[in-house]
């Protein structure tokens, strides 16, 4: 005769399991957000931009550190979508949480069109330009704008105008220097990321269709299609770097960040003006490379799982790696958090096994004594 599970016992193993997987989750997703070096930029003074989580370390025109702006002072709480420069040292970028759910995430890694408005949600959330020295923000547009989710930014230094890729709209958006929407949304595209302005034409990472998109920049026909640049070359492909997320003017080649399936462990490739391949440029077997930055004469790329910015010269030899106090000290103090995350998801998995275990023990015991 078998023996039943008393119902108090049932409910507690997956009381105890649903816990476990929990903190598992938790401990694993608070590790990940300790994230390396990720975006790059140069301010309108020479100076370089490295961010890595809620900060943004400046260095001056030769690499030097020169200080760290923790963006929380300015209301950011999780630093979600680019960050750009006005040509007054303005910095345009998104204040507010992070409250993307879990249907959210979901819609957007089945590659759905993100359904939630433009507006902001609070007086305090949404795209904000400021000052890192006085840290005054005003809002950027009436009555607010918020994509709620990564976005890119590029402003057009000389005229002050703001071209925005809405990366899980699937769309881009051109502004004014006080927010006022001049054109867009601008469609056919599937997960548009960086954006640059080239020659008077607009320049997007149209990173699903695995394309380059050259389009007008021009107010009256923004977006209006111009070329398209194959940029996953056969060598990409076999690597199963097919994502193109980042790009960048370098010399005289364009280089391109070709990413993972995951949008991750990407690879560098190298493409004349004209946008036929050249080479792949080499990066260590574990480089998890994001944005691409020309410094002189030579190239910064952020990479971040392997927590550092790499030099490399044009040729794409590589150099010393930046050589950043601001950057090493955020750098230590998240291996040490990352480390107290991962060891409650260790604790976690070692729950769920201890359950796993004692129902074993539990259930040998019973056979035993039904034997006997």
């Amino acid at each position: 005769m078998n023996s039943s599970v008393h119902p108090v016992v049932a409910i507690l193993v997956l009381f105890l399991t649903a816990t476990a997987i929990a903190i598992w989750a938790w401990g694993t997703g608070v590790a990940a957000s300790f994230g390396g070096p990720a975006e790059l930029r140069t301010g309108p003074n020479g100076h370089h931009f490295v961010q890595i989580q809620n900060h943004l370390v400046e260095h001056d025109a030769d690499g030097r550190y020169l200080k760290t702006h923790d963006l929380e002072t300015l209301g950011v709480d999780v630093m979600l979508g680019g960050f750009d420069f006005f040509s007054d040292g303005d910095i345009l970028l998104r204040r507010g949480p992070d409250k993307r759910s879990f249907l959210d995430n979901l819609r957007a890694f089945q590659r759905q069109a993100n359904r939630s408005a433009t507006s902001p949600e609070s007086p305090d959330s949404g795209l904000f330009r400021c000052d890192l020295e006085t840290l005054a923000c005003t809002r950027f547009g009436t009555p607010g704008v918020d994509f709620k989710a990564t976005f890119g930014i590029f402003i057009d230094r000389a005229k002050g105008e703001v071209y925005i890729s809405d990366t899980t709209r699937h769309v881009l958006r051109k502004y004014a220097a006080d927010g006022y929407e001049l054109a867009g949304p601008a469609g056919n595209f599937q997960f548009p990321n960086q954006l640059l302005l080239h020659e008077g034409q607009l320049l997007v990472a149209d990173t699903n269709h695995h394309v380059v998109r050259i389009v007008e920049a021009q107010t009256a026909e923004f977006g209006q299609a111009v070329a398209s640049k194959d940029v996953v070359p056969p060598a990409a492909r076999r690597a199963g770097q097919t994502w193109p997320s980042h790009f960048a003017r370098i010399g005289d080649e364009w280089w391109v960040n070709n990413m993972r399936t995951g949008m991750n462990e990407g690879g560098l490739y190298a493409f004349d003006l004209d946008w036929k391949f050249q080479r792949r440029i080499e990066l260590p077997a574990s480089a998890d490379p994001i944005a691409l930055l020309a410094v002189g004469d030579e190239v910064w790329v952020s990479d971040w799982n392997g927590d550092v910015v790499r030099r490399l010269n044009m040729d794409g030899k590589a150099l010393r790696d930046l050589d950043s106090a601001g950057l090493a000290a955020i750098l230590a103090t998240s291996a040490l958090e990352r480390r107290k995350s991962e060891l409650y998801s260790y604790a976690g998995i070692a729950l769920v096994v201890l359950v796993l275990l004692a129902l074993l023990v539990r259930g040998f015991a019973v056979g035993m004594n039904r034997d006997s």
